[in-house]
């Protein structure tokens, strides 16, 4: 590997993964803090002193473990309060002036969705921390029974002294008879086991083959949170972990020694009592409870509204087009996304979707590519339309990083396929906008299809912008690219192909079959003169394939390492993903 090759995959490594890696390894760090200080204030603690000459230091992991579910249960629901997500993406703007910072920060919400998957995670590891130190303090804590003349023998009979004296929440069980099924006799062993039970099921239905392939038993399970939480701040409400409450009257460490000869030494005349630790999962979870809950009253309220649809416009690429009226729901900006719900294919089933319409325009529209269940039975509900209309609901709009495109110098629209979506509705936004936008002064559009049938819906759209901004010199440069073709695709250009319009799209530039060259055409984005002095920051937006998203990145930095354009541009890469 040469010296290029790793300044460049170091550079890469630094603009996408550096901001995600950063903020993981504060989140992993602040774990291991919790746990360590929570370990050694137990480990250290004279009230848990007599405990750990029971169960040694299962008790400090088991409490340091529980620590950092607490933490983790209260970061769990976060990531998936999408309101209050857009709330955040609302405020950054003019909360953080620097651009550049606002646009790292805002990334970070962007993967919002996989971070609820490592917090997931975490949840079961530190249960598994946490089941196995239990087990180690269950086992240890039956051990005791066989034990005679000790200072655990006599702490584990303490009970016959004084009811506040007992620390073993199974002294009183004979010794012989004790098994497992002591725990079932506890809140802690219930609730416990329910717990285990709730993250094995919500975990094992989460794989991506049961979220594609079966996403309403991934809908149904990921609802046992509800259980989850409830027991949880069960869990403890029994108060089986005990500390000391009279270290005055009674100091373990002068005491402890002196075990024999409690109750007629004068330093250790009166016995240890103990008292159960105050649950406090409780204090944890209220807020992060609290705004979920008010996610979902919204939610559930919006699901009420009734939502009109007015149009319905079959395309022959497998894509309908769906009018809704947008007096009931908040207008869509551009590059916004919402959530349906067709009650008559799914209850709880609800889908993300580009909005592809204008906030001047009187409706709101998506276009729908039918290819899964969901899509194609959505599509034989809207047969017949406007005679039977299916109930629909909508949730949203929310934000995604396409909000940002009007905050550039230029901007490289990149859409694949049905992935043109998110910038539909901003070329509409731009046509329909009389005033021009402060900074925005130029914009390139690529859309790469693999079939002259997808061209049917978009270019109507992309004509009127052709003739629209004709006077606007420069201001809109779009190329359109076919994949794909067949040898009567390629007789029809051969015999029909003039020089006025483009035989599939009807528009003056014509359409270009294969695949762009970004490289050269960044590099001419380069050498333009835009008649600024500054320099240019260019957002390169793209929704497409993995690929292609991978090949942009790498341009980008290459081209903003590059000592030309160093100093008269910067592209800053911006991908849309649900």
């Amino acid at each position: 590997m040469s010296l290029q090759s790793i300044r460049l995959w170091f550079r890469l490594f630094i603009v996408n993964d550096l901001a995600t890696i950063l903020f993981l390894f504060i989140w992993i760090v602040t774990n291991i803090i919790l746990f360590i200080a929570q370990f050694f204030n137990y480990h250290q603690s004279r009230s848990f002193f007599y405990l750990r000459a029971l169960i040694s230091d299962g008790v400090s992991v088991a409490r340091a473990s529980a620590l950092c579910l607490n933490f983790n249960c209260l970061l769990i629901l976060l990531p998936v309060c999408r309101n209050l997500l857009s709330l955040i993406r609302y405020l950054l703007p003019h909360c953080i002036i620097e651009s550049r910072f606002r646009r790292f920060t805002i990334r970070l919400f962007d993967q919002h969705v996989e971070f609820h998957r490592c917090v997931g995670y975490a949840i079961c590891f530190w249960s598994f921390v946490h089941v196995s130190a239990h087990i180690y303090n269950y086992e240890s804590l039956i051990d005791v029974h066989n034990e005679y003349g000790t200072l655990a023998a006599v702490l584990n009979l303490l009970y016959l002294k004084s009811s506040d004296s007992q620390i073993n929440p199974f002294d009183k069980i004979n010794s012989n008879t004790l098994g497992v099924g002591a725990m079932f006799g506890t809140t802690a062993g219930i609730t416990g086991i329910i717990l285990c039970v709730c993250l094995l099921i919500i975990l094992s239905s989460s794989t991506m083959l049961i979220r594609r392939s079966f996403y309403e038993i991934f809908w149904y399970t990921h609802h046992l949170f509800i259980v989850f939480f409830v027991c949880l701040m069960l869990h403890g409400l029994q108060g089986i972990v005990k500390s000391q409450i009279n270290l005055q009257e009674h100091n373990p460490d002068i005491c402890a020694s002196l075990y024999r000869e409690w109750g007629t030494n004068e330093q250790c005349r009166i016995y240890p009592r103990f008292a159960g630790s105050k649950p406090a999962s409780w204090i944890w979870l209220c807020v992060p409870l609290c705004l979920y809950i008010l996610e979902r009253i919204l939610r559930f309220i919006r699901s009420l509204q009734q939502v009109k649809i007015v149009n319905v416009i079959r395309h022959k690429s497998n894509v309908i087009e769906i009018h809704f009226n947008k007096k009931s729901m908040t207008t869509p900006q551009p590059g916004q996304y919402i959530y349906l719900k067709c009650f008559s294919l799914a209850k709880f089933e609800w889908h993300p979707f580009t909005v592809t319409s204008a906030a001047e325009e009187n409706y709101v529209s998506v276009h729908i590519r039918t290819i899964g269940n969901w899509t194609k039975e959505l599509a034989k509900n809207l047969e017949k339309y406007p005679e039977d209309i299916p109930r629909i609901s909508i949730d949203g709009p929310y934000g995604s990083p396409a909000d940002d495109v009007f905050n550039y110098d230029g901007v490289i629209l990149i859409g694949a396929g049905i992935g043109v979506t998110p910038y539909a509705a901003i070329l509409k936004h731009i046509r329909s906008s009389q005033a021009d936008h402060l900074r925005l002064r130029r914009v390139y559009f690529y859309w790469m299809c693999n079939t002259t049938a997808c061209y049917e819906w978009f270019a109507e759209m992309l004509q009127e912008l052709e003739r629209e901004l004709r006077d606007r010199i420069n201001f809109l440069t779009y190329k359109i690219y076919l994949t794909q073709w067949s040898m009567s695709e390629a007789r029809a250009i051969i015999e029909n192909n003039t020089d006025t319009c483009d035989i599939w799209t009807g528009l003056q530039a014509k359409t270009h079959y294969g695949r762009p060259n970004f490289d050269v055409d960044f590099q001419s984005i380069i050498d333009e003169d835009w008649k600024i002095k500054d320099k240019r920051d260019i957002g390169v937006f793209v929704c497409g394939p993995k690929p292609l998203v991978k090949q942009l990145q790498r341009l980008c930095i290459k081209m903003n390492g590059d000592s030309i354009s160093k100093n008269k541009v910067h592209f800053y890469l911006n991908k849309e993903n649900f």
